[in-house]
């Protein structure tokens, strides 16, 4: 009888037992299926389908010059619509154009459901007469070409696809859109850029534009990507000529930007990577991509009438002498060099560019002023014991002030950034070394220098200064008013009148790109500030 108990007993204690094991393992299936659920969805939040964000960048055609993308929902219309900024940066006229589109695209009940928080990619390309025009293109969520015809738009061909257009009664433009492919819609009011678009096929090599990851990508109200040679191009059909100063360097430089939106109220921030594309031609600011970022100090000396400037800094002088020597082998300047301070060496028994590099400091700018006068600055270790040497190779025409004897000195000492010193005016002031294309205007520097007369001092420069990271490479910078001077006589006439109109970019205190050397990359910094007041600003 015990023994029955037992095994009785044992029995229900290993049923229960199966039972418990069969109840965990349910549970278990349970938690692991809700996990994977929860996975799921968390990240098809970070990039919900239809994002596709870089099989949309890849269609755009490459002579897109900047392509300026944000999500097709609310909270980026919110700060569009707030701030003036968009307005003063787009113009008038452009924001008309977008705001027609919005509302007669993207925003119409009956196509709203297929664009609605899908990525929106605007792309500006340079075009024939001298004109700006943009190509919309947009993934949709589901097929749309059965749907589009109830809009009330004609149908018609574009580079054998098919096709729409609709005139806009306000702007007094027609609209042209039609599918590429896989679900990409593109629209514009240039039928020609449009075609291209359409007929653009990506090829199967590393896509131009490098996208942010996932995450980031998710948590970016808007993204700006550059081009910098297609920028360029696109830059030079506003000038009268061709010698464009104010980006001098970005314009060759062969690679691309992915910048995330930060605004203020009164100031637009961009902030991302640029990366040099791979197999081209290497220019002259990559030759600071492997030097650390430094405090930058020259721009305290900028005079009042500063238009706008470029400075170059660098952790570690012998680094950066050793790599403009490359530099200039490369592209073919030692023959030339060597011919020009040996000639001098002869001459006047000075050699003259090994006792500039021991002297060398590591920081160096150029600009413009207002009234077109050139400076640049060097910053030197020992500018007296410099002045011997420069007076050997000069013409003095004051005690203070010469002019080289000898062509493109500063070009081989310093490299490009120096082009315009063929033979300039000069003076060594504390330890610095100013080169001018006038005499007045290195005198004019110098009375600044001495009456502490500087753009720096300013208030409006203080507060645009604290916007922006206090260590770079290279730094451009552009003080609206002043260069308003510059383009009058430098832009073309319905480009002026562009750049003055209100809103516009006459409305800005200060603009500044930043470049700072990252993993032979350059983490890159660009913002743009309203006016601030200022009754001290230079007359």
């Amino acid at each position: 009888m015990q023994v029955f108990l037992y095994r009785h007993t044992s029995k229900i204690y290993i049923c229960q037992t199966l039972l418990y094991m069969k109840r965990l393992i349910i549970i278990t299936v349970i938690l692991i299926a809700a996990t994977v659920m929860v996975t799921v969805t968390y990240f098809k939040n970070l990039n919900p389908p239809g994002l596709q964000t870089t099989k949309v960048i890849n269609a755009i055609p490459p002579s897109a010059a900047l392509i300026f993308e944000f999500n097709n929902e609310a909270s980026f219309y919110d700060a569009y619509d707030k701030n003036q900024l968009f307005a003063t940066i787009t113009g008038a006229a452009k924001m008309r154009e977008l705001h027609t589109l919005r509302k007669a695209l993207l925003n119409n009940e009956l196509i709203r459901q297929f664009y609605d928080e899908q990525d929106v990619f605007i792309s500006l390309h340079a075009s024939p007469g001298d004109s700006l025009e943009y190509l919309i293109t947009v993934a949709a969520k589901t097929p749309v070409a059965k749907q589009i015809g109830v809009i009330g738009i004609k149908q018609m061909d574009v580079a054998g696809k098919k096709g729409f257009s609709f005139h806009v009664d306000t702007l007094q433009k027609d609209l042209y859109l039609a599918e590429k492919g896989n679900n990409i819609w593109m629209a514009s009011f240039s039928k020609p850029l449009l075609e291209e678009g359409l007929n653009y096929k990506p090829q199967d090599k590393d896509p131009i534009f490098e996208v942010f990851p996932d995450q980031q990508h998710a948590t970016t109200l808007a993204t700006l990507y550059i081009n910098y040679t297609n920028a360029g191009e696109l830059v030079k059909q506003f000038y009268r000529r061709d010698n464009v100063e104010l980006w001098s360097g970005l314009s060759t430089l062969p690679a691309t930007s992915a910048l995330s939106l930060n605004f203020k109220s009164d100031a637009f921030m961009f902030s991302g990577f640029t990366q040099p594309l791979k197999g081209a031609p290497g220019s002259y600011l990559e030759l600071f991509k492997t030097m650390k970022p430094v405090e930058m100090h020259l721009k305290d000396l900028f005079p009042l009438t500063t238009a706008y400037s470029t400075s170059y800094g660098f952790d570690n002088v012998e680094h950066f002498i050793k790599a403009l020597h490359q530099w200039q082998h490369r592209v073919g300047f030692d023959k030339d060099k060597k011919a020009l301070f040996g000639r001098i060496k002869q001459e006047t028994g000075v050699q003259l560019d090994k006792e500039f590099d021991l002297l060398l400091d590591n920081e160096f700018a150029v600009l413009t002023t207002r009234f077109q006068e050139k400076l640049a600055i060097i910053k030197m270790k020992n500018g007296a014991s410099l002045r011997p040497f420069l007076f050997n190779v000069s013409n003095m025409t004051t005690d203070n002030i010469g002019q080289f004897k000898y062509d493109q000195i500063p070009l081989f000492l310093i490299g490009d950034a120096l082009v315009p010193f063929r033979r300039p005016y000069f003076t060594v002031i504390d330890n610095y070394l100013v080169l001018g294309t006038t005499q007045r205007e290195v005198s004019n520097f110098s009375e600044n220098y001495f009456n502490n007369e500087f753009l720096s001092k300013r208030a409006p420069f203080i507060a645009f200064n604290d916007l922006l990271p206090q260590r770079s490479n290279i730094n451009y910078f552009i003080h609206f008013k002043n260069a308003g001077y510059v383009f009058k006589r430098l832009l073309k006439p319905d480009a002026y009148k562009a750049y003055e109109r209100s809103p516009g970019l006459s409305d800005h205190y200060a603009g500044a790109y930043q470049l700072a050397a990252s993993d032979k990359e350059f983490y890159t910094n660009f913002c743009i500030q309203l006016n601030q007041p200022d009754s001290t600003l230079a007359k």
